[in-house]
Order: C-alpha cells, then sequence, then structure tokens
C-alpha cells in the first residue's frame, strides 16, 4: 500500500514523524521552482533541503538512534512509496546517518534505492555518503563496485565511479583512473558527469595526479564535459598550495 505507515515500531515512529515533519514544513511557493530544477519530474512538497533536514532530526530525536538494519530498511522502502519527493531525501539522509553501522548486505538495499525513480539528486547522496561509507568499513565489497562499474545500469554505474567522493586522501587513485578509463567513451551524460566529479574530488587533495591522468591517458578517453568537470580544482588548488606561505624551521 502506498505510503503506509504499517512496520515495525522504531520505522513507524520515524516515517510517521517525517511524514508529519515534511507536511508541517511545505510551503507550496516552493512547489514549483523544485519541480522545474528536477525538470518536472517528481512532484514534491515544497519543503527545501533545510526544512528537510529539521524533519529529519526531528524524526531521529522521537524514534531515536536507528540500531535494527531491518527496521532502517522498511523505514527508508515507505519512504520511497509516498508521493513528494522530500520523502525519498528524508530516506537518503536516513540511509547515510546509518551507514556507519550498516552490513555489507546494506549495499544491495541501497542499489534498489538508486535504481528507483532514479535521478542524480537521490544517486549522487546514496552513492557518495552511503555506500562509500559502507564500502570504507567493509573492503570485501570493492568487487561489488567492480560489478556495478561494468553494468549495464547507468544509476549502478554512476554511484560505483563516484562512491570514493568523500574519501578524501583515500581515494584509491588507480581504481578511479581505471574507472575513468573503462567508461570514459560511455555516451551518457549522467556517467560522464560522475567521471568529471569523481577526478575534482581527488583534484582537491592530488590536482598533480589528475591534471596528468587528463592531459595523458584520459586525454584520448575521457568525453570533454568529463574533462571540464575534472580540471576545475586543478589550478585552484594548485594556486591555493603556491599562495601558502613558506613555514620557517
Amino acid at each position: 500500500m502506498q505510503g503506509s505507515l504499517l512496520m515495525g515500531s522504531w520505522s513507524d515512529t520515524f516515517v510517521a514523524s517525517v511524514v508529519r515533519g515534511l507536511t508541517a514544513g511545505a510551503d507550496p511557493v516552493d512547489i514549483e521552482p523544485m519541480s522545474a530544477y528536477m525538470r518536472h519530474r517528481f512532484s514534491f512538497l515544497g519543503v527545501r533541503a533545510p526544512g528537510q533536514k529539521v524533519a529529519v532530526r526531528a524524526a531521529l530525536a522521537e524514534a531515536g538512534r536507528p540500531i535494527d538494519e531491518d527496521e532502517v530498511r522498511a523505514a527508508i522502502d515507505a519512504l520511497w512509496t509516498f508521493p513528494g519527493r522530500e520523502h525519498c531525501y528524508a530516506g537518503c539522509h536516513l540511509a547515510g546517518h546509518f551507514a556507519p553501522k550498516a552490513s555489507p548486505d546494506f549495499v544491495d538495499d541501497v542499489a534498489r534505492w538508486v535504481t528507483s525513480d532514479p535521478w542524480w539528486d537521490t544517486c549522487d547522496p546514496l552513492a557518495r555518503v552511503c555506500i562509500g561509507t559502507v564500502v570504507r568499513h567493509h573492503r570485501a565489497l570493492r568487487p561489488t563496485m567492480d560489478r556495478w562499474l561494468c553494468g549495464d545500469d547507468p544509476w549502478l554505474v554512476r554511484s560505483a565511479i563516484i562512491h570514493m567522493g568523500g574519501w578524501k586522501d583515500d581515494i584509491d587513485r588507480d581504481w578511479v583512473f581505471s574507472a575513468c578509463l573503462s567508461r570514459g567513451g560511455d555516451s551518457d551524460f549522467s556517467i560522464r558527469k560522475a567521471i568529471g566529479w569523481i577526478l575534482r574530488d581527488l583534484a582537491w587533495v592530488d590536482p598533480e595526479a589528475v591534471g596528468t591522468f587528463v592531459e595523458g591517458a584520459g586525454a584520448p578517453v575521457l568525453s570533454n564535459l568529463a574533462k571540464r568537470e575534472a580540471l576545475k580544482n586543478v589550478g585552484r588548488r594548485q594556486d591555493h598550495t603556491a599562495d601558502r606561505p613558506v613555514r620557517r624551521v
């Protein structure tokens, strides 16, 4: 049943609180611009990001810290059935919040949410925050990322490419460069954009490596879009480093 609240105790409390919070925070004035930003692909209540976070924080305060993975899964599954894209965003917040405690199996659930009514607005936070955290805690999942990368679903491909985006200096350079080369000729816009974004993330910590890759091995393979995105932080980061005062010992 769409929008059903008939679940276990924790998930029931959490979802009911999120629904109340989003309903209370909705502003009809924001519906059209939010829908237009998503190219009218989804319906919206009119709750912008700050209001969404308020609703999720209030729900966590009311329901308590999520401990049981089955309850978290049930809550997110339920949120995905409600009209109003903000419910999915609340599910993304919960997935990211729970990720440090999640089992490796949780990634299979996240794959289902990534590919259900897929678009970048849910794919990216699930990939960067949730999937990235779970994979970082369970390195045995690396073959799963390899499988997604080589698969046919563009949103799972995108998720695999960007899942290390929040790892900073722990980003696996070899894996990222290999992934970018393997999908660099893809015609899908979202995949090309993802390649540029993971390289841009890496450029914050290793601009020289990214610049060398884009101008070297990646030059004949990467799209112009990916190259532009990748190099946005290269000069900026290098300039910042050059302007840093020399420490005298």
